[in-house]
């Protein structure tokens, strides 16, 4: 339930919250996660709200402390794609504020900051009609911040996807629903370069010729792109993804840090054989068990894959998903629709019951705090997940050389203990029976490179 925060927010309980820089920051760089935080944040929603009602004709309004830290939330609330619960009246109060600004940005008045702040915690402001013709006028730069996040950065993006080269068609029936999704829902959701945040100097080194070529097939919103590019300036790399909407998002990333070795498409993996084209590098993380047959587009990768080439692959594992399996099926037993309402009652929901054993760990996870993430974790279209004697079976029906897991060394170094063998760390019955005894080993996905096995001397190719 909302907090009653009538009692907890009051004129100087905010007027304190509003003099925290690192909240500011926080809220409007990184999507906050962990229940008692999330319930805060409702709660001063609410009272920002009503803050704001007060001041939506006043174009002075409040203070710009407390100014910033509306903008800051709101902009907290576009990045988790306005995941938070609201109650009839806050929407109903959203919605006149909404309509207010529309009306001044029809007529050509002056929108205070307070009411940008007020409905950009509700709703993205480019949705506004008209909400361009915000960015001619001189904002404080807390409101500036805002109007580059919710107004500039999308629009931008809107206006970038008719450039994006379509590479090959997206025409098999699980695929466009896919595309669909992540179109209605880009997805990982992120803001910060996280290399350039560790400190690492940006990456600005144009294409060179000779460098290794890659392929990252389901590249989403371009996060595994620039890890990628900024670890490896020398290579060409070619990203593709079936959203439109996700990789306008990384194309203005990329543009924005100045990355030039990615060159970004739209395709669908299983119609890539005719592309012609072939890497010495693949990476096929997370994406492969969202196709409607996995082998299959991970068969088709392989043809693309050099003689000597890696594949970096990662793939939902059946142990370790079990509990968003036994939650997959409360959701659909419960039915509840996979739309912002559905999503955030369900949400509601496991908060309320957070301590039980089928949703506890789930709290937990990154996905539960975003919109596009409890999507894809609860709602997904299309997923399956495998076990390692059924990857052992694929790699040895192709040909193909295990290289080993990437995990946390103290899990490898466990490991290792119960398996000493030199070999052990590609002994993929070893990690089958390690898994069993350890459910959770591969949480997030088993994530694993592999090889073409070379032909042994004097057989023919």
């Amino acid at each position: 339930m909302p907090l009653k925060n009538e009692s907890v927010f009051g004129a100087s309980e905010i007027a304190a919250i509003a003099d925290n820089t690192f909240l500011r920051c926080a809220l409007g760089s990184t999507i906050i996660r962990g229940v008692p935080l999330e319930t805060f944040l409702m709660g001063l929603r609410q009272a920002l709200l009503r803050l704001a009602d007060g001041h939506v004709s006043d174009a002075v309004g409040a203070p710009d402390d407390v100014l910033g830290l509306f903008c800051a939330l709101a902009e907290q609330c576009f990045l988790n794609e306005y995941i938070f619960a609201q109650t009839a009246q806050e929407t109903r109060r959203a919605e006149q504020l909404r309509d207010l600004l529309q009306r001044k940005l029809l007529d050509g008045a002056d929108a205070p900051a307070s009411l940008l702040a007020a409905v950009g915690a509700y709703f993205p402001l480019h949705a506004v009609p008209k909400a361009e013709a915000l960015l001619a006028s001189q904002w404080p730069p807390y409101a500036a911040g805002l109007l580059r996040q919710q107004v500039r950065e999308p629009l931008e993006e809107i206006e970038d996807r008719v450039a994006i080269p379509a590479l090959t068609t997206v025409d098999h029936d699980t695929s466009v629903e896919v595309m669909r999704q992540y179109e209605e829902n880009p997805y990982p959701r992120w803001t910060i370069n996280p290399l350039s945040a560790l400190g690492r100097p940006k990456a600005t080194a144009d294409k060179l010729h000779g460098g290794p070529n890659i392929l990252i097939a389901g590249c989403g919103t371009g996060e595994h792109p620039f890890d990628i590019a900024q670890k490896s300036p020398e290579a060409s790399i070619l990203a593709i993804d079936l959203s439109v909407a996700s990789l306008a998002y990384a194309r203005r990333k990329t543009r924005e840090e100045g990355l030039r070795n990615i060159e970004y498409a739209q395709a669908d993996i299983l119609n890539l054989s005719t592309i012609g084209r072939t890497f010495d590098r693949i990476e096929a993380v997370g994406v492969l068990h969202h196709l409607a047959d996995p082998k299959a587009g991970w068969r088709v990768l392989l043809g693309l894959l050099a003689s000597n080439g890696i594949m970096r692959v990662g793939l939902y594992s059946e142990a370790a998903r079990r509990p968003i399996v036994e939650a997959r099926a409360i959701v659909a037993e419960d039915g509840y629709p996979s739309t912002a309402e559905g999503i955030r009652a369900l949400r509601q929901t496991i908060i309320r019951e957070k301590d039980e054993p089928r949703w506890k760990s789930l709290v937990q996870t990154v996905d539960f705090y975003s919109m596009s993430g409890c999507r894809d974790m609860f709602f997904n279209v299309m997923e399956h997940r495998l076990t390692i004697p059924e990857i052992k079976s694929f790699l040895d029906d192709e040909e193909l050389s295990f290289l080993g897991f990437e995990l946390d060394p103290k899990v490898l170094e466990k490991f290792q203990q119960q398996n000493p063998g030199a070999d052990s760390l590609t002994d993929l019955d070893a990690w089958a029976a390690f898994e069993a005894a350890n459910s959770q080993t591969f949480l997030n996905m088993y994530l694993f490179s592999i090889r073409k096995k070379r032909a042994t001397v004097g057989s023919q190719q």
